[in-house]
C-alpha cells in the first residue's frame, strides 16, 4: 500500500519566515565563497613572489676586486706622549678595583707606548709613505707637589721623578731610532704639575717647570742625532706646519673645563675659537684631561697613570692610553686611533 504523503501547509508567517532563513543561508554560503576566493588569490601571490625570489640566485653577477697596492702618497705619523704621573701611586681600592698604578708599572707602559707607536706606523706603511714620526710630549710625565696629598701618594720626590720620567722618555727614543729609520720631530709642552711655584706663573711658566728642564736636558743629550729634532717653544702653545696645516700643540690647563654639561667639547670649541682669531690652526692637540677624545679640529690625549682617585672624583676616567693619528699630505688628518699600553 503506497504511503499517503503528507503536505504541511504553513500560515503566512511561517512561509515568510522560512523564506527568510533561505535567503540568509545563501547569503552567507555566498559570502563564504568570496572569502575563500580572496584568500586563493593571497595564497596564489605570496607563492609567486617567493618563487621570484628564489629566482633571484640565477640572476647575480659578480666581478673581481684586484688588491690595492696602496693609497700612494706621504703621510707623517703622530705619538702624543702626556699625563705620565710615574711616581704617583694608584691603589686598587682608592679607584673601585680599576686600575693599579706603580714605578714600576709606569715603566711598563711607557715600553709599551713606544713599542706599540712603532708597531702602528709600520702597519700604516703599507699603504702609505711615511718617514717622520712627531713625537708629541705634552707635559705631566710626573705628578710633583702641587697637592698635600701628593706627598702621600707619591713615590720619590719631583726632581727624582722628573730624572725617571727623563729616563723612559730617552730610552724610548732610542728604542725608535734603532728599531726603525724614522726622522722624530719631538714638539713640547709643559704641564701644570711640573711647575714648582703654588699657581701657575703665566709669564714664567717655562721658566718655573722642572719638565722644561727636562725636555732641555733630552734636547742636548739627542743633538748630535741627525734624526732627532726637538722643537721647544717659551710660550703656552708650540705650533708646528705640516704640509701646510698648523698643528697647535698644548698641555690642556688653559682650558677651563669645570666640569662642563657636555663634556669637553663646548669649553674645547669656545676657547679655540678664541685662539684662532690670534693664530688659525687646523688642528688642536692636547692632554690634561686624561680621557682620550677626537673633537675632529683638536684631539685630547689619554693618559698614562689611568684611572686616579682624584680623576674618579671629578670625571677624568679612562683605560691607559695615548694618541696615534696621520696627517696625510692630501688628505689632512685621517686615521686616529689608541695607543694601547697595558696587557
Amino acid at each position: 500500500m503506497a504511503t499517503k504523503k503528507v503536505v504541511v501547509k504553513l500560515t503566512p508567517k511561517q512561509q515568510f519566515e522560512l523564506d527568510m532563513e533561505k535567503l540568509r543561508v545563501k547569503t552567507k554560503e555566498r559570502d563564504g565563497s568570496k572569502q575563500y576566493n580572496v584568500a586563493l588569490k593571497e595564497v596564489n601571490r605570496l607563492r609567486k613572489q617567493t618563487e621570484d625570489l628564489l629566482d633571484l640566485k640565477g640572476q647575480v653577477s659578480t666581478y673581481t676586486i684586484k688588491p690595492s697596492k696602496g693609497i700612494g702618497g706621504q703621510a707623517t705619523a703622530f705619538a702624543i706622549a702626556s699625563d705620565w704621573h710615574v711616581e704617583e701611586n694608584v691603589t686598587p681600592e682608592s679607584v673601585n678595583g680599576t686600575n693599579q698604578y706603580t714605578m714600576a708599572i709606569a715603566k711598563e707602559r711607557a715600553e709599551k707606548f713606544f713599542k706599540h707607536s712603532l708597531k702602528l706606523v709600520q702597519k700604516e706603511s703599507q699603504d702609505i709613505k711615511i718617514d717622520t714620526m712627531v713625537l708629541a710630549l705634552l707635559g705631566d710625565f710626573f705628578s710633583g707637589n702641587i697637592h698635600d696629598e701628593l706627598m702621600e701618594t707619591c713615590e720619590v720626590q719631583p726632581q727624582d721623578a722628573m730624572l725617571y720620567a727623563q729616563n723612559l722618555i730617552a730610552s724610548g727614543i732610542e728604542f725608535l731610532l734603532a728599531n726603525s729609520k724614522l726622522k722624530l720631530v719631538i714638539p713640547c709642552a709643559v704641564g701644570n704639575h711640573s711647575r714648582q711655584t703654588a699657581k701657575v706663573h703665566i709669564s714664567t711658566e717655562q721658566g718655573n717647570s722642572l719638565e722644561w728642564a727636562m725636555y732641555s736636558f733630552l734636547a742636548q743629550y739627542f743633538k748630535r742625532e741627525p734624526r732627532v729634532q726637538f722643537v721647544l717653544s717659551r710660550s703656552y702653545f708650540n705650533y708646528m706646519d705640516v704640509y701646510g696645516y698648523t698643528i697647535r700643540f698644548h698641555h690642556g690647563h688653559a682650558v677651563n673645563y669645570q666640569g662642563g654639561v657636555g663634556g669637553i667639547e663646548v669649553p674645547m670649541r669656545r676657547i679655540i675659537g678664541r685662539w684662532d682669531k690670534d693664530k688659525p690652526a687646523y688642528l688642536s692637540v692636547c692632554g690634561h684631561f686624561h680621557t682620550r677624545r677626537d673633537g675632529g679640529d683638536f684631539i685630547v690625549n689619554g693618559s698614562l697613570i689611568g684611572d686616579s682617585p682624584y680623576g674618579k672624583r671629578f670625571g677624568f676616567t679612562g683605560r691607559p692610553e695615548q694618541t696615534f693619528f696621520l696627517i696625510d699630505q692630501k688628505r689632512g688628518k685621517t686615521v686616529v686611533c689608541p695607543i694601547l699600553v697595558e696587557d
